[in-house]
């Protein structure tokens, strides 16, 4: 009965922290051996209870075969239903219901700290700040803890599913489209090993990685400032889809040309480089740029370019959106901070000149007004430009201006509605509502068709914010509110990419709940649609095997798994004790010296 108390003591813990997976293995772990005590403290007619163990031995060597056998089978099959019981209790939890578990840990965070991540251009320093910012900015989005035991359990957590080493028992791996999943990687990295919460940062995705630029958070700002650094983030990484963790490429230490513009700038990947146009520094439009930069990550040429440029350029600005069309890169929109434009230019990307195509203006003819944070997409003939604003104002995604790519005009579609009950309303009737700073990513679908998918945002009073999922068939002009998946909670100021595959990504941004607005450092995943069968085997794979880097390539090859899969994994290295080696590039933002030293 003791033993039972324990246990049901352990699992009312467990159900209040159970998206703690540190804690779910430790709390596994002690139940599993109060489990085997149970089993193997049968009654014995001994009058010695110190020697129990040994007289089961002995015991157990003079049974007849059959029952050693019938004793070996019950053994087996309670640990069986051990482990069944522990898969049933670590059932992976869907966007909803981590929604509740974030709520707990956000009122945990605010008995700590009142004005933890505010948003806007908060100049309050409290004095807890003053006292130490350094120490207070590694462990205020609450994935770290000081405690010891805690610390101990990440050690272990992290070294699970080595080469060599047993792996815990997983919840059986099922596919499932148009779902919003987080992406859990925090419990396997270092401190500064992944990016700290930010907002007005981009991302990008190719097949193998997602690519994070930039973006701004006050709190590392403050940091940055007593240490004469930029004070936005400096930072490129990294993310590599099949081994789930983050890699800092590129900061101001190891690349002399990296740009101090970094917030809503815009981003692409042509030919695998990275291009960056446009952006602010902070104080946010007090310096705009009009510069192109190639970010390159591979360990022969990594480095940072700034691309030089010719003939009319472009006005600088931020918030722009930029696409690729064959050998141009084309921008469109943005703001200096007083100046709203929707103006189109294009640079050629063989000869570096600048070209003004298109001056809009729409007091004279019907062209699209001004506008930044807006969301630009691309079927081959028109570059739409979706939503947007200005400071105190957004457009509609009901009637869509398009740049005709060919004629060098602007076009307007008006789009369809989604009738369902779900998405229909009195004030928006099955439209989505107007709004800026959200997240778009566009792919093709099986039959040919580009759809665009747009996340959150918020309207331009700063009092409605948007956490819905909506889909744009490009072909059809038909809105489609995806009923299945939704964030959390409101985002805005956040960034989407998707890979190849057809899988959206989102990281970042700022969050917002009836009580504060929070950057955030999560990275959500949703497929967008139902990949080939070879791509959900290799999701499936990761799934199971996080270590696949650790694997000799032609280990894996004569395993059956296809080359161009390999090729996605990061290159196979090691440290000293045999464990996935680490980036030497660090955060120059979120390590105290104090924490610094301990890493060294």
């Amino acid at each position: 009965m003791q033993i039972l108390n324990l246990y049901k003591l352990k699992c009312i813990i467990l159900d209040k922290l159970r998206h703690t997976w540190t804690f779910v293995i430790f709390v596994a772990k002690l139940l599993d051996s109060y489990y085997r005590k149970a089993i193997n403290q049968q009654p014995q007619h001994n009058n010695n209870n110190n020697n129990n163990n040994v007289m089961e031995q002995e015991i157990q060597e003079e049974l007849p075969e059959e029952q050693q056998q019938q004793q070996q089978q019950q053994l087996e099959q309670a640990q069986a239903d051990f482990v069944a019981r522990f898969n049933a209790i670590a059932e992976p939890m869907d966007a909803s219901d981590m929604e509740n578990e974030d709520a707990d840990d956000e009122i945990d965070v605010d008995d700590d700290v009142d004005d933890d991540d505010v948003d806007d251009d908060e100049n309050y320093v409290s004095e807890e700040d003053e006292s130490d910012p350094e120490l207070e900015e590694m462990y205020s989005d609450g994935d770290w803890t000081t405690s010891n035991d805690e610390s101990e359990m990440s050690t272990t957590i992290s070294n699970v599913g080595l080469v060599g080493q047993s792996e815990p028992a997983r919840p059986m791996y099922t596919f499932q489209p148009a779902r919003l999943v987080k992406c859990q990687f925090k419990e396997k990295h270092n401190i500064g090993g992944f990016p700290l919460a930010r907002s007005g940062h981009r991302i990008i995705a190719s097949k193998s990685h997602l690519y994070s630029l930039g973006g701004y958070n006050p709190r590392s700002a403050l940091i940055a400032a007593r240490r004469g650094r930029c004070l936005l983030f400096q930072e490129l990484w990294s993310y590599n889809f099949a081994t789930n963790r983050w890699k800092l490429e590129l900061n101001a230490d190891n690349a002399s040309n990296m740009p101090t513009e970094l917030a809503s700038n815009a981003l692409a990947i042509h030919n695998d480089v990275l291009i960056s146009h446009g952006g602010t520094g902070y104080p946010f439009g007090e310096s705009c740029s009009n510069d192109c930069y190639v970010y390159r990550t591979s360990d022969e040429r990594a480095g940072v370019e700034r691309l030089k440029v010719s003939g009319d350029l472009p006005t600088a600005q931020y918030g722009p959106g930029i696409v690729i069309h064959k050998h141009y890169l084309y921008t469109i929109g943005g703001t200096t901070g007083f100046d709203y434009s929707c103006d189109v230019y294009r640079l050629d990307l063989r000869t570096k000149v600048w070209e003004n195509v298109y001056i809009c203006r729409p007091e004279m003819r019907d062209d699209p007004e001004g506008r930044y944070r807006h969301e630009v997409v691309y079927d081959g003939k028109h570059i739409f430009a979706l939503g947007g604003g200005t400071s105190n104002s957004v457009f509609d995604l009901q009637r869509i201006p398009a740049y005709n790519l060919d004629a060098n005009k602007w076009d307007y579609f008006d789009t369809l509605p989604d009738r369902s009950s779900m998405a229909w309303s009195q004030n928006d009737k099955g439209y989505p509502k107007p709004r800026k700073c959200f997240s778009c990513v566009q792919h093709q679908s099986s039959n040919g068709d580009i759809e665009a998918f747009i996340t959150g945002g918020l309207q331009g009073d700063f009092s409605t914010y948007f956490s819905d999922i909506w889909k744009l068939n490009l072909r059809t002009k038909q809105w489609t509110i995806i009923q299945t998946a939704s964030l959390p909670r409101p985002l805005y100021f956040h960034s989407a990419a998707h890979s190849d595959n057809g899988c959206m990504y989102i990281f970042g941004g700022i969050e917002y709940n009836d009580k504060e607005m929070r950057r955030r450092n999560d990275l959500y995943k949703m497929w967008m649609t139902i990949p080939k069968l070879s791509e959900m085997c290799w999701d499936a794979i990761t799934y199971y095997n996080e270590n696949l880097d650790q694997y000799d390539r032609k280990a894996l090859l004569s395993a059956g798994i296809p080359k161009r899969f390999t090729e996605r994994l990061p290159p196979q290295t090691f440290d000293s004790d045999n464990q996935p080696g680490t980036s030497l590039v660090t955060s120059l933002y979120s390590i105290a010296k104090r924490a610094r030293s301990q890493m060294q």
